[in-house]
Order: structure tokens, then C-alpha cells, then sequence
């Protein structure tokens, strides 16, 4: 007997919302205005898209979300900084796509490393398993967030 919640029904709705509004924008044209702002050009859009999509926003909410299990344990100071410094990372690949063979465990360690002093071994390594997570798989989906074969 399936439980029905508040925020399953929610979920469901959000992504039925979602998917939807992806097939009504699938054949309109993009640009990108010299914000970076990416724009729809033609007049067939969604509400969705024509409200925009703040990509530098959802990488700092992103980033955020990454360090929130030491939120407790760094400095004000130290957890702006760190938290800048996945946004400059998570920038980076929007400018150019990862190669096949980009060591994401590796990035993840450096953009880190100056908070590993601050934190057990056992949350450093969550921290970089979770950007390592959020990396590979920002980088392996396209713009309208199906998965790249």
C-alpha cells in the first residue's frame, strides 16, 4: 500500500510540470546575451523559459547544498570561501565541457583542500565524494538535462 504524502504528491507534480515544459520548448532556438544570460529567440516559449533560468544562482544554491554537512565545523570566512570556489569550478565547465577523461576526484580534492585541515577524514572525503558526484553528473547531461550517451 503506497503512502501518499504532501511531498511525494508535490514531487510528482513538479517533475509531470517539469517534463512538460521541456517538450513545449524543445524546437525553439537559444541565445546568449553578453551577461551570459542564455534567452529563447523565438516567440513559441513557455512561461518557464521566458521567466529565465539563473544558472550562476542554482550552482551557489549547488554549492551550498555540497558543504552543508560541515556547515557546523567552518568559519564564516572559510565556508565562503570554499563555497566560492565550487562555484568557480562548476563556472569553469559551463565555459567548456569536461574531456572524457577529467579526474573529477582529483578536482574535487583541490577545490577542498584548503578546508581539509578544519575536518575529519571522514568528512572530507564525504565532501569530496559529493562534489566528485555533482561534477561528473553536471557534466554529463546536456542543457535540457537529458544524459549524454
Amino acid at each position: 500500500m503506497a503512502v501518499f504524502t504532501v511531498a511525494n504528491i508535490f514531487s510528482v507534480l513538479w517533475s509531470w510540470l517539469r517534463l512538460s515544459a521541456r517538450r513545449k520548448v524543445k524546437d525553439t532556438t537559444r541565445s546568449v546575451t553578453a551577461d551570459g544570460i542564455a534567452k529563447a529567440d523565438t516567440p513559441k516559449v513557455c512561461v518557464a523559459v521566458k521567466a529565465g533560468f539563473n544558472l550562476q544562482g542554482e550552482i551557489a544554491k549547488l554549492a551550498e547544498r555540497i558543504v552543508e554537512p560541515v556547515v557546523a565545523k567552518l568559519a564564516v570566512h572559510e565556508l565562503e570561501h570554499v563555497i566560492d570556489r565550487i562555484r568557480n569550478a562548476f563556472e569553469q565547465f559551463t565555459k567548456t565541457r569536461a574531456a572524457a577523461d577529467t579526474d573529477f576526484e582529483s578536482m574535487a580534492i583541490n577545490v577542498l583542500e584548503p578546508v581539509q585541515p578544519k575536518l575529519s577524514d571522514a568528512e572530507f572525503t564525504r565532501l569530496v565524494d559529493r562534489l566528485r558526484g555533482a561534477m561528473v553528473g553536471f557534466c554529463q547531461t546536456n542543457d535540457w538535462g537529458q544524459s549524454v550517451a
